[in-house]
């Protein structure tokens, strides 16, 4: 498919970068900070019994299961929440393996992609449910584009996994069964079945939309998002292509995690809305013209992004890793481009200019996050080692994630008023969350209940924001900051320890 499949020495070097890739990523991963989403998932896939139980415990979540049942696998073994970064390494390594080994991409391409910031920081350090969707992806590429016994079979078992990981997923998926169903097309032994076909993929995604449509009863339903919507959010559609190209971090802002330094620089130069506008409708339209001889790949891209844009007119997909599937898709169509047509010297270097680009912003974000905590949540015993024995301890709904996967028990929730191992967004999070005066509340419950005259709690939220929160609790109760793990990159992941007694 390409010239480096006759290069003898290309072998070899593939082989190192691979190798290369390996050393980084677990050098990388070994030095990042697990936080509260990567171990909300641990949390809810360790506290199901059954496999039923954890389908029933996901049904909040907005996700389909197949992240989760992973997860879920591997608590059958150890509740020692770091393997969950085994697993997540070994994910990344496989999606790197065969954009390395079965891509048609060019030598230089294939030495690039790995280090670039998807693949080596957002799905690659980063323990959640995007790189096992990035591995089905690009399995599918493999798939569809080979004669073998079983195809078919294969072919649908990854649209099935592959829609069962995400929203986006789900959103890619159709995109690729649609170019899966161009390709039948001009196959005239399957011409006959396209229908069948289209009929087969339709009933194998309709799972995952049960999965992702909330409950009714879901503090996170459709209700939640429109209530919540307004004009600005179109300007999400506008700034993603910008976010997906070209994701360099706001180097000034030590929060750097899902910021963008043209994006984060615009309120201080007005200019730069201008500015950003036309450098999301170049990247959009370098993509195109790169892709644009090989039909097929280009309706796989803009279908792709076509119903990601219309999805963000409901839910903003603003982060970092949300609009990172723009990336990906590009990247699944110029595998199917390069898989029939070998890319010009001006496609080439138009890649190698987006590839690049992530290159740079992988190099700031991993170096940052070995430098600075990612998060404070793997100190919570530091604090725990500091409440004196048999006296009470006791959290709130936004820091019970951190002390449950690393402790592995459940603790009293001040702001729920019972024990919890893990949280669902279900109407209880909605009551909770406009009840007012809910600390003081939870903490006088506790106090009664347990007949003591104080406890101790540990919370991400500083004495300032405590205040915000519930200004009852400093008022009716002495309330006092024993010690604080403050510096994480993920602005909710500091971590302080309060005393709290009876005046």
């Amino acid at each position: 498919m390409n010239s480096e499949s006759q290069n003898p020495l290309a072998r070899p070097i593939l082989w190192g970068i691979f190798l290369l890739y390996g050393i980084v990523l677990a050098f990388s991963i070994t030095h990042h900070e697990l936080w509260g989403d990567e171990l909300h998932s641990w949390n809810i896939a360790k506290a199901s019994g059954s496999f039923f139980d954890l389908i029933d415990n996901t049904r909040y979540e907005g996700h389909p299961p197949v992240w989760y049942t992973f997860l879920w696998a591997l608590s059958k073994f150890t509740h020692r929440v770091e393997y969950i970064q085994l697993v997540q390494f070994l994910i990344a390594c496989l999606v790197v393996f065969l954009v390395i080994f079965y891509s048609p991409f060019p030598l230089v391409a294939k030495a690039l992609i790995p280090f670039g910031y998807f693949f080596l920081f957002e799905y690659g350090v980063i323990s959640r449910n995007y790189a096992i969707a990035v591995l089905f992806v690009f399995c599918l590429c493999i798939v569809v584009h080979k004669n073998f016994k079983y195809k078919q079979a294969i072919y649908y078992s990854l649209l099935f996994l592959l829609s069962n990981t995400h929203l986006l997923a789900l959103l890619f998926a159709v995109s690729f069964h649609l170019y899966f169903l161009l390709i039948i097309r001009r196959n005239e032994k399957f011409r006959a079945g396209i229908f069948l076909h289209g009929l087969v993929g339709l009933l194998l995604l309709l799972p995952s939309a049960y999965f992702i449509l909330p409950p009714p009863d879901s503090s996170l339903g459709t209700d939640y998002w429109l209530q919540r919507w307004n004009i600005s959010q179109l300007s999400v559609i506008v700034k993603a292509p910008l976010r997906a190209f070209i994701p360099i971090p706001a180097w000034w802002n030590y929060h750097f995690w899902n910021t963008e330094f043209l994006v984060d620089a615009r309120p201080r130069f007005g200019v730069l809305k201008a500015v950003n506008l036309l450098v999301s409708v170049v990247i959009l339209s370098l993509a195109i013209i790169v892709l644009k001889k090989q039909r097929n790949a280009l309706v796989l891209f803009l279908t792709f992004l076509v119903s990601m844009f219309i999805a963000s007119t409901i839910l903003p997909f603003a982060n970092a890793r949300q609009v990172g599937f723009i990336y990906i898709g590009f990247l699944a169509a110029l595998w199917a481009h390069c898989y029939y047509r070998p890319l010009s010297n001006f496609q080439k270097q138009a890649v190698s200019s987006f590839l690049i680009l992530q290159l740079l912003a992988a190099e700031f974000a991993v170096l940052k996050d070995m430098r600075f905590p990612f998060s404070n949540a793997n100190r919570v015993q530091e604090l725990l080692k500091e409440v004196p024995d048999h006296d009470k301890i006791v959290t709130d709904y936004w820091c019970l994630n951190t002390l449950s996967a690393f402790t592995d028990k459940p603790y009293y929730c001040v702001d729920l008023q019972r024990e919890a191992s893990y949280l669902q967004w279900n109407s209880e999070v909605k009551a909770m969350l406009n009840t007012p005066n809910r600390y003081a509340n939870g903490i006088d419950n506790v106090l009664r209940q347990s007949s003591i005259d104080h406890v101790y709690m540990i919370t991400i939220h500083s004495p300032e924001k405590m205040v915000q929160l519930d200004n009852r609790l400093m008022d009716s109760f002495n309330v006092r900051l024993v010690d604080k793990r403050e510096g994480a990159i993920e602005k909710g992941s500091d971590l302080y320890l309060y005393q709290i007694a009876n005046d």
